[in-house]
């Protein structure tokens, strides 16, 4: 009889509420460094439904949530912004809309695939495969950004610039490489299923929300929000099914070498390093100050060549993959909630705060040492309720405490009748995104708690080392 966790339907499911999730939670702090939340939830249930398999985990989720990052460079919301007009130009844009929505969706999904699979099949390349592969990619996106994309050959948006044309022509160029070169299709195959997720959810999750907005009867929910899990969720499915199929592709753990641990003494000099070294990456990208934002860096450092270069140091660095795909992704949030906070919402002390999320990334980082150290099967679904309870958290925080709350003028307060009813208006549409937050990450909970998803066993899920030798 089959175990349940091995079926496609629990393949499926896993993923796409870990996407559905990570993907709404990720809607509320945005840029590319908040895309990567949903490409390490995503990768955390790969390595847990995975668990018989030899690949380092730390590698895959960090190869995955930086390959999340190329999409968010993508122009979307105009694209978007077709289906909910309601003149002549809608309709005619409608022929626009559709086929650029598919695109980009399936490109943004795609780039988290490609980092997924070659994480997955690191025993097939030498370290300079992937630099040469990365610098083929990024010449490739050159060059269909410079012949399409810039004279606007074939335009999806109103006047905002797209890479769809350079990102297509790189991540094929990729692809043919790793492909090629590492003798195995895993990474063309997990690619192809996310970018099909993709390119079916992003459409019918827009779809959705237009509707939503157009209806009378149902004003006043954040249909915005529903379009984003519906993605989320779609790009989820794809993925895990795509690995249910390429599974058997892949070497069993039995392979593996045993984990190398770091030794205790020296675990905060990593915890540093790391959390420091997720700051830099963090800041190179955002340009994130203290006391303002910038974006100078962002425009010497877009995502196609900073994301190489993450995608290098992962590969080639486990311990390094360790922090980037779980610290760095935890301060670029926690940085976008303590900027909302002082910036938009003029609340509390900038450097209260800063030191607040200084210290609350150098304890994430020592933890993170610990996980890299550990041989322990079971370190997947941990870090990944970790991850979750942690990003809730500060969805919560942005959702619930805003200047409206916590300043709330005494005559709007009695004009609506009393504290209660003004903030449930206060919160709005958060309340009922908070309650589906809630509860998806419950019914996760009880899924990787009762459901058996991965058992702990002595065997190491990886060594990093020998996956990227």
């Amino acid at each position: 009889m089959t175990n349940k966790k091995d079926s496609a339907l629990w393949y499926v499911l896993l993923p796409a509420l870990a996407m559905w999730l990570g993907w709404g939670v990720r809607g509320l702090f945005g840029h590319a460094n908040g895309a990567m939340f949903p490409g390490a939830m995503v990768a955390l249930a790969v390595c847990m439904l995975l668990r018989t398999k030899r690949f380092s985990v730390g590698v895959v989720v960090a190869m995955c949530a930086i390959g999340y990052g190329f999409g968010a460079d993508e122009t979307t919301l105009q694209t978007a912004g077709y289906l909910f007009g309601s003149n002549l130009d809608h309709v005619v844009k409608l022929g626009i809309a559709y086929p650029g929505l598919a695109l980009k969706g399936g490109l943004w999904a795609m780039f988290g695939g490609v980092g997924l699979g070659t994480a997955l099949a690191a025993y097939c390349y030498m370290k300079r495969d992937i630099a040469i592969g990365v610098v083929l990619m990024v010449i490739a996106f050159y060059v269909g950004w410079y012949i399409i994309n810039r004279p606007r050959l074939i335009y999806f948006s109103y006047d905002r610039k797209e890479t769809w044309a350079g990102l297509l022509l790189g991540g094929a160029t990729l692809l043919a490489w790793l492909t090629v070169r590492g003798r195995t299709t895993v990474p063309l195959r997990c690619a192809f299923w996310a970018a099909l997720g993709g390119a079916i959810g992003y459409p019918i999750a827009v779809t959705f929300a237009a509707m939503g907005r157009h209806s009378a009867h149902a004003a006043g929910h954040d249909w915005w929000k529903v379009a984003e899990t519906t993605f989320g969720a779609f790009q989820g499915a794809g993925i895990g099914l795509g690995t249910y199929y390429l599974k058997g592709l892949l070497p069993d753990r039995e392979s593996a070498l045993p984990e190398i641990p770091v030794p205790a003494p020296h675990s905060w000099v990593w915890a540093v390093v790391g959390a420091v070294g997720a700051a830099f990456a963090n800041t190179l990208y955002g340009g994130v100050l203290v006391g303002g934002t910038s974006r100078a860096f962002q425009h010497l450092t877009p995502w196609i060549l900073l994301g190489s270069i993450l995608w290098c140091i992962a590969f080639y660095w486990p311990r390094a993959a360790w922090q980037l795909g779980v610290t760095m992704t935890f301060f670029a949030t926690a940085t976008d909630l303590v900027l909302n906070w002082h910036h938009d919402e003029q609340l509390g002390n900038t450097g209260a705060l800063w030191v607040v999320v200084s210290l609350a990334t150098l304890f994430l980082a020592w933890k993170v040492t610990g996980w890299c150290a550990e041989a322990d099967a079971d370190i997947p679904r941990r870090v990944f309720l970790w991850l979750m309870w942690a990003f809730l958290a500060m969805s919560y925080l942005l959702l619930f405490v805003p200047r409206a709350v916590i300043h709330a003028p005494a005559n709007a307060v009695s004009s609506i009748g009393g504290w209660w009813p003004y903030l449930l208006k206060a919160w709005g549409g958060g309340f009922g995104v908070g309650v589906g937050f809630i509860f998806a990450a419950l019914v996760l909970a009880w899924w990787l708690r009762t459901g058996g998803v991965i058992s702990k066993q002595p065997a190491d899920s990886n060594k990093a080392s020998q996956a990227t030798s």
